[in-house]
């Protein structure tokens, strides 16, 4: 099916088209015009999804931004067009139009009192209920008011669907704004929709917003306290375990008691080390003294060291000592107790001194200077000697005492160290609540509602353009495409063979030639052929029927046979034709008729003329031969001269087949000796589809034409005769395609 048959299936149809097209137009531009006017209120608000407004996206990856800004927009219409959004909207239209009378203002709509089925009293029982309603909350999520018959909103057409179907919410573009309109029959009732919509979900949505975050801080304050009263009871236990235990800081603790511990050995072993040599000091003097004067010296000595005085200095240089050992113990300063140690000491030295200086004249002369320093000193390294032993013994016992201190402050320091182990981890886990606390109060703190009304909505001046001409005009186009649609399919359908180039891709036979279709005429066929015309159909149909007579006069073949697959198909019209043209060559024509169930031929037999008649039928424009009167009209010739040359051989008809009508009869001898007598011999059989005439012919003939209609679709009946023709073993000299439209050409 090729372009140009397309075009010309339109171009036949194109008054059909041009009606379909201005009828749609018409009645578009009519209906249009009845609609109701709308009137429409459009705001523009700003959602803060691009411009800040708390939306966090990443800078780094632009597919992921796109999809997040698309998302968070359709997340926010979507929330905008829900029942929960629309429901406050509802309410407040029906309280509107229901206390309307009572503020003296005209309601947006008014139901019909039979469809609303409620008394005045019900009514008013509504309106207060309505009224309860709307004060609760404005999440208030009560069940939609029932009335008998139906739901209130929907008497009022306030209900969910009727008004998202007007509401349209949409993003401007590529930017952060949305646009929101509604349309109504009342400019009123559509810009108090925008205002009040807008006003009951900027609320709602700041509700939602506040809600989630004060229960996010909820949490979290919870959460902190919680962390706090955990980590306060551990402090308190570390404290009351310090206290009882007498710990401040127990490294440092321990750091002093093993330094005191150090320095306390350091005192022993230096006392240690310097008792044996005090021993020994002592000894050595003493062996000296005795040399010289045992007695006085042991007198002296006596006399010295057993004096009360002497004894007193001693007491109080033993009681600094012992001072000084449990200062040196407890970490206290020792400078001053050195300091009464050195004063002591040196005032029992002048002392001896003295009391050396006292011995009488006898003693004195028998010891000199050095016996005295000997004697002096003997004493000092004896009293030296009690205070190391002592001091020593001192030492000892403290550094006892400070060892098992230390080895207590090791076990408290263990368990400390668990305490405050478990303390740190407290710590930890409070601070990370406290950080996230922070955020939740600083976000808490900071929020504000994103959407703000950019551009508000203003009271509709006029109503919608109803766009009539575009409709209109929109409606022929899309008609008349659905016209020539179906026009194509039915063309895409139809299995008729409506162009030579259709036969050709359809039918596998060779195609001799095609004769077009001349309507709603009657023609002499002498006049035909013996002048020209100025009608371009008779011109051209006559130029088809003399190609196709150039065809069969240059087959070498004398014997044709006309068939058909079905009735009607024009074999009778073209043997006739045909055979008048090769008789216009001066060919001798013989043509039989074995149509027995059709003997049209039979009726032109010793006729003095042919007409083509061709007339509108209730099957179509059919073409069809018809004798010429035996008294023609004047201006039609009295004698066609060519019909000396065509012999008819007619029947009578019959119901029986060929075979059965010659049978006993050599008809192919009968053939041949017509073939010598005439140049061409035609012979027409019945219709192949419902016949075997042309199978019982087919032997005696020498060629067979196949005759099909362009107007006439292609059955599966017709295929097996196409089968049939195309396993003729060279005997299938080729196709007419009869009654093509020059259209389709």
């Amino acid at each position: 099916m090729d372009f140009g048959y397309l075009i010309n299936i339109l171009l036949r149809r194109k008054w059909l088209l041009f009606s379909v097209v201005l009828l749609s137009a018409i009645a578009t531009w009519f209906f249009i015009g009845s609609l109701p006017d709308v009137y429409k209120a459009k705001a523009v608000i700003s959602t803060g999804i691009i411009d800040y407004k708390g939306v966090s996206l990443q800078k780094d990856n632009p597919f992921i931004q796109k999809f997040q800004i698309e998302s968070s927009f359709n997340g926010l219409i979507e929330k905008m067009r829900s029942r929960s959004s629309i429901k406050p909207l509802t309410d407040k239209l029906l309280l509107h139009d229901l206390q309307a009378a009572d503020l003296k203002e005209e309601p947006f709509r008014k139901p019909d009192g039979k469809e609303l089925g409620i008394s005045e009293s019900e009514l008013s029982s509504l309106v207060m209920r309505l009224k309860a309603n709307l004060t609760d909350s404005v999440l208030n999520k009560k069940p939609q008011l029932e009335i008998p018959g139906g739901k209130l909103a929907e008497a009022y057409d306030y209900d969910y669907e009727k008004l998202l179907k007007k509401l349209d919410i949409k993003r401007i573009g590529e930017t952060d704004y949305l646009s929101v309109e509604f349309e109504s029959e009342k400019p009123e009732l559509s810009y108090f929709v925008i205002n009040t919509f807008l006003d009951e979900f900027f609320a709602l949505h700041e509700n939602d917003l506040s809600a989630k975050e004060d229960q996010v801080l909820k949490f979290q304050t919870e959460q902190l306290r919680s962390r706090r009263q955990e980590l306060d009871s551990l402090i308190e236990e570390i404290n009351q375990y310090k206290n009882s235990h007498q710990l401040v800081d127990v490294s440092k603790q321990r750091e002093s008691i093993v330094g005191h511990i150090r320095e306390l050995e350091l005192k022993l072993e230096e006392q240690r080390q310097r008792i044996p040599a005090l021993k020994g000091q002592i000894k050595i003097l003493n062996n000296e003294i005795l040399k010289y004067n045992k007695e006085l010296g042991d007198y002296m000595a006596s006399n010295i060291h057993f004096s009360e005085e002497y004894e007193s200095i001693d007491r109080r240089i033993k009681a600094l000592q012992d001072q000084y050992v449990e200062n040196l113990s407890a970490g206290k300063s020792t400078d001053a107790i050195n300091l009464k140690i050195e004063a002591l000491r040196a005032e029992r030295s002048k002392y001896i001194a003295n009391s050396v200086s006292a011995v009488s004249g006898k003693a004195k002369e028998n010891i000199d200077k050095q016996v005295r320093d000997w004697i002096k000193e003997s004493l000092e390294k004896q009293l030296d000697l009690e205070l190391a032993e002592a001091a020593f013994a001192s030492y000892q016992k403290e550094v006892i005492k400070q060892q098992a201190k230390a080895d207590q402050l090791l076990l408290n320091d263990n368990e400390l160290a668990s305490l405050e182990a478990e303390k740190s981890r407290v710590e930890k886990e409070y601070q990370r609540v406290r950080s996230e606390y922070d955020d939740a109060k600083l976000y808490v703190d900071g929020s504000e509602n994103p959407l703000t009304v950019i551009e508000p909505a203003l009271m509709p001046d006029e109503p919608e353009s109803k766009h009539r001409a575009v409709f209109a005009a929109f409606a022929g186009i899309a008609s008349g495409s659905l016209a020539s649609i179906v026009l194509f399919l039915l063309a895409f359908i139809d299995s008729s063979l409506q162009s030579p180039a259709q036969f050709k891709r359809t039918i596998n036979l060779p195609l001799l030639g095609y004769v077009n279709e001349v309507k709603g005429r009657s023609i002499n066929l002498q006049r035909l052929f013996s002048q020209a015309t100025s009608d371009a159909e008779l011109e051209i149909f006559k130029e088809n029927i003399r190609k196709l007579r150039t065809s069969i006069e240059t087959s070498g073949a004398k014997c044709f046979l006309f068939v058909s697959s079905k009735e009607q198909e024009g074999k009778s019209f073209l043997t006739l034709l045909l055979a008048y043209a090769l008789s216009l060559n001066g060919k001798r024509i013989l043509v039989i008729d074995t149509n027995f169930k059709n003997n049209t031929l039979s009726g032109f037999k010793n006729k003095q003329a042919f007409e083509i008649e061709t007339g509108a039928t209730s099957a179509g424009f059919l073409d069809k031969f018809r004798p010429a009167a035996s008294q023609p009209a004047a201006s039609a010739f009295k004698q066609d001269d060519n019909l000396k040359n065509i012999t008819i051989l007619g029947n009578k008809g019959g119901s029986q087949s060929p075979s059965e009508i010659l049978a006993g009869k050599d008809f192919q001898k009968i053939i041949d000796k017509y073939k010598q007598q005439y140049d061409f011999v035609f012979l027409e059989a019945a219709a192949m589809n419902k016949y075997s005439d042309a199978r019982e012919l087919l032997p005696y003939t020498e060629k067979l034409i196949a005759i099909f209609s362009s107007q006439k679709p292609v059955g599966s009946a017709d295929k097996e005769t196409i089968a049939f023709l195309q396993n003729m073993n060279g005997k299938m000299f080729g196709s007419i395609l009869n009654k093509v439209d020059l259209k389709n050409i």
